[in-house]
């Protein structure tokens, strides 16, 4: 060491720290050593782990913190802070070396409409053709209004333009989340008279005519005086995973998940268990469209960044696996901040700050922008099957659009519930394999049911989805139909609980056409002998008129016969 020239060695940290600032990491290095040459401090070496970090230098990194620990005179909080900093670094280095080891193309790529400004909480639109994103101004060097943007995935797009309609305000709008068939929003906005307090959940509806409708808060408990944000829509279009914290700036935010009632009211929403909220501040959440993958940002330890994305999935309504970090590439040096993957999981978008140490073409900037990423296997939700169901006119073949589309397990549990495109009556669906019920219904029509596995495919292409029609046909007097998934006891007449759901499709119909009546004609299997089977059926056939009586149908309306 060269005592005498103390007073030199700052210049020297100075110099390597605009380097380090500038991406130079590697000059920030020689110049943190200049320093060290004439000076040891516990502070340079912390910074020459962090530049050796930034170069992916582990075993350097390391070493430079281990230093630091052994010299720095800390208290007990902050040298318990600096050594689980160290247990990040032996993560990062086992993360990164097997990113290194694998021969997957991850294909991270900056979309070309990121802009100077900062980009983030990126949704797909129902068809995977459209990003919806939040767009933040920025005014001098602090970031100013939010909107909504929306930019079209074809490549070749290098803008993205505001929200179609009367959604965008003055105020901010952001952090939004869209139905499977494009048609309903979900939406943060914050400090609106009509508001809860801070932030809250609002809807929009798409029209046609003009766009997307004026916001409106969530009805229901929902929201709070607290502040709630970072929607994201499950499949089924009845529960909502979001985040809840006394305000943005806390270290309190956790997530929650909302149901929505038959009166369309949410709930306050329940805390998800604690192997998903740790002590660390959760947020970002995505329900994947399978319904049981989510993803999500969480600052627990041991991690790249701040701030890590995690995957967990759902088990039981109580139950979820315990998060596994995403690891490099997608978790980086940088802020990362929201994540969605596409519906059949193979691929997805995220923002985040990350520089040119993991993307380099990253153009230096400071700022949020968003990412195309390719997800590896793993990674990926379970989705085994991909359809894509056109509902049309059985007479004139014209597509109907939004008609009401069901699915169901065999325990007649929905799972998603979505639209018809309006303009081409297609809907996407996807299954996790298995017997799944379908029901599809629209005014004017006699509802459909049927299994989704046994419908008659136009195609089943070795990549891609199923495609299938859906001819529904219209209400007429003495048109016959089969209601497939009302189920009963075996040799009895008693309903079974997953019946439900297809008798609430006949009752809508029902209570949409007041002049109508119908009989009800019994079926059963071929089993049991001619006498027998036609009391079953008779049987089966009151029981399923007593069902809608009881719920509220005319019983002048209505006639049964096995």
């Amino acid at each position: 060491m060269h005592k005498g020239r103390d007073v030199y060695y700052q210049p020297y940290i100075y110099a390597g720290d605009q380097k380090f600032r500038n991406g130079k990491y590697s000059e920030a290095i020689a110049y943190y050593d200049e320093a060290l040459d004439i000076k040891e401090l516990s502070s340079i070496y912390l910074k020459k782990s962090i530049a050796n970090k930034y170069l992916f230098q582990w075993e350097e990194s390391i070493a430079q913190w281990e230093i630091y620990l052994s010299i720095a005179r800390l208290s007990k909080e902050r040298r318990e802070g600096a050594e689980l900093e160290l247990e990040n670094l032996r993560f990062a280095k086992q993360q990164h070396e097997e990113y290194v080891a694998s021969d997957f193309d991850y294909n991270i790529q900056k979309l070309r409409f990121s802009t100077e400004e900062l980009e983030y909480f990126p949704t797909i639109t129902g068809g995977d053709e459209h990003l919806i994103y939040t767009h933040r101004y920025i005014s001098g060097s602090k970031p100013t209004d939010e909107n909504l943007f929306e930019a079209a995935l074809d490549g070749i797009s290098k803008f993205g333009f505001p929200l179609e309609g009367n959604l965008n305000s003055r105020l901010n709008e952001g952090a939004a989340c869209i139905s499977p068939d494009g048609q309903f929003m979900v939406l943060t906005v914050c400090d609106r008279p009509d508001g809860a307090g801070s932030c809250d959940l609002y809807y929009s509806h798409w029209n046609p005519n003009y766009g997307w409708e004026i916001p409106k808060p969530l009805p229901g408990a929902l929201n709070t005086g607290r502040w709630e944000s970072q929607p994201s829509l499950g499949p089924d279009g009845r529960t909502i995973y979001f985040v809840r914290a006394s305000n943005s700036m806390e270290a309190d935010r956790d997530i929650f998940v909302s149901t929505k009632d038959k009166e369309g009211n949410w709930s306050k929403g329940q805390k998800l268990p604690s192997n998903i909220n740790g002590s660390d501040r959760e947020s970002c959440p995505f329900m994947h469209f399978d319904g049981k993958t989510l993803y999500f940002l969480s600052e627990r330890s041991p991690s790249l960044g701040a701030s890590d994305f995690f995957m967990s999935t759902r088990i039981n309504d109580s139950t979820w696996s315990d998060p596994i970090n995403l690891g490099f590439p997608f978790n980086s040096f940088g802020e990362e901040f929201s994540l969605v993957i596409d519906k059949s999981g193979q691929f997805g978008y995220l923002a985040s700050d990350r520089g040119e140490a993991i993307v380099p073409s990253y153009d230096g900037l400071s700022a949020l922008d968003l990412y195309r990423f390719d997800l590896p296997k793993h990674l990926q939700p379970e989705i085994r099957d991909n359809y894509d169901l056109v509902v049309v006119d059985s007479l004139t073949l014209r597509s109907i659009g939004d008609a009401s589309v069901q699915l169901f397990n065999v325990d007649g549990v929905q799972f998603f519930s979505g639209t018809s495109a309006k303009n081409t009556g297609r809907v996407r669906l996807m299954t996790d394999g298995g017997e799944v019920r379908l029901s599809v219904y629209h005014k004017g029509y006699l509802p459909y049911s049927g299994v989704i596995s046994q419908l008659d495919y136009i195609a089943r292409p070795l990549h891609g989805n199923n495609v299938a029609t859906i001819k529904l046909i219209p209400i007429a007097a003495g048109k016959a139909f089969a209601l497939r998934n009302i189920l009963f006891e075996l040799d009895q007449s008693t309903l079974l609980p997953e019946s439900e759901k297809e008798l609430t499709a006949l009752l809508r119909m029902l209570e949409d056409n007041l002049d109508l009546n119908a009989t009800i004609i019994g079926h059963t299997d071929n089993q049991g002998g001619r006498a027998y089977n036609q009391r079953l059926s008779e049987a089966r056939a009151a029981a399923v008129l007593s069902w809608l009586v009881e719920h509220g149908v005319q019983p002048t309306r209505l006639t049964s016969e096995g």
